[in-house]
């Protein structure tokens, strides 16, 4: 899926655990990618995420929030040489990419139901039917 950030064309891309770590082999300079999984990645010089396809829902939720948190820095915070925030700093980005990110999120899974619930929605029934697994 395709959607804009800061008028900047970003695209989504569900990928298996090999093709991310390939996609991270093809983008690190020394080639090799650490131990352990990449649950998603962001590159901004040729603006895709990339989210493993075989996270349970709650987890890719997570996943793609996180890497559209980046996605949202990397694109409206200029000043790369503050690289520390305050508090209220990091209130303001959340408060003011909160709905964007949820929104981007709900049009990529398309709430799997049909029904148009927000992410939190999302996450709260994916935990309660955890919840009754147990």
């Amino acid at each position: 899926m395709k959607f804009k950030m800061n008028d900047r064309e970003w695209e989504i891309v569900e990928l298996s655990q090999d093709d991310i770590r390939q996609v991270f082999k093809d983008y690190k300079w020394d080639g090799e990618p650490k131990e352990g999984r990449y649950f998603g990645l962001t590159y901004f010089d040729c603006q895709k995420i990339y989210i493993d396809k075989d996270l349970c829902m709650g987890q890719k939720i997570q996943t793609l929030a996180h890497e559209l948190m980046h996605c949202y820095i990397g694109s409206y915070i200029s000043n790369s040489s503050l690289k520390t925030y305050t508090e209220e700093d990091l209130c303001d980005i959340c408060a003011n990419s909160y709905l964007m990110i949820d929104n981007i999120i709900f049009d990529f899974y398309d709430c799997k139901n049909g029904n148009k619930q927000s992410v939190g929605v999302l996450e709260a029934e994916n935990k309660e039917k955890i919840d009754d697994e147990k």
